[in-house]
């Protein structure tokens, strides 16, 4: 399986710009464009320890414990397109009941609350929107926290804004219980996000609801 040391030393860490602004994406949304992944920005006043990267998913990871995000952590401040998957019909996400779901890890040592905050603080400030491929994957590292946001099946759009509050649920949810975790996003264009310790394994929820 691999780790996100590997994904770093391949893509290592950047600051390149994006050529897309950041009031050009809304919350999440597919995108049919060709824009390659970067890594999102590293804030002027970052710590010098806080990096970005981009990565690729390893295997698949079964979503079989995965609970129900609570209804109150569901970002719905805008409509985000939904795109034909199996029998579910195209419709805002606004119109719809969001398929947002989450699992914490119950193995392993599990990044500091504090460090996470660090990443989340820094991926807000970076106010960028960006385009991810699907199976990639944008991380984010300071000290014992590593933090991912990942397009499971289409290349979708986003902004750092979006990313920043599914890594606050994440956080929520898992890493202030003391445990990694991840949240998925079911509705199309499926995603995921969360975070796990230094050095660890991303999962991948690809197989289970693309």
């Amino acid at each position: 399986m691999k780790v996100w040391s590997t994904l770093a030393l391949l893509t290592g860490f950047s600051t390149a710009a994006l050529i897309l602004t950041p009031d050009s994406v809304d919350g999440v949304h597919a995108h049919s464009g060709s824009s390659d992944i970067v890594p999102v920005l590293v804030p002027e006043d970052a710590p010098a320890d806080y990096h970005t990267a981009v990565g690729s998913l390893p295997e698949s990871h079964s979503t079989g414990e995965l609970a129900k995000v609570p209804n109150a952590m569901i970002d719905r401040s805008t409509p985000v397109q939904q795109l034909r998957r199996r029998e579910v019909s195209r419709k805002p996400r606004g119109d719809v009941s969001a398929n947002d779901f989450y699992e914490c890890a119950t193995t392993g040592n599990p990044p500091r609350a504090a460090d996470c905050n660090v990443v989340i603080s820094n991926v807000l400030a970076a106010n960028q929107a960006t385009v991810i491929a699907p199976g990639a994957c944008l991380l984010f590292q300071f000290s014992t926290c590593w933090g991912f946001f990942c397009s499971l099946c289409e290349r979708l759009g986003t902004d750092t804004t979006f990313i920043a509050s599914q890594l606050t649920n994440a956080q929520t949810l898992c890493v202030s219980g003391g445990a990694a975790g991840t949240v998925v996003g079911e509705d199309a264009p499926q995603w995921e996000a969360g975070f796990i310790r230094a050095n660890g394994a991303l999962p991948n929820y690809a197989d289970d609801v693309c």
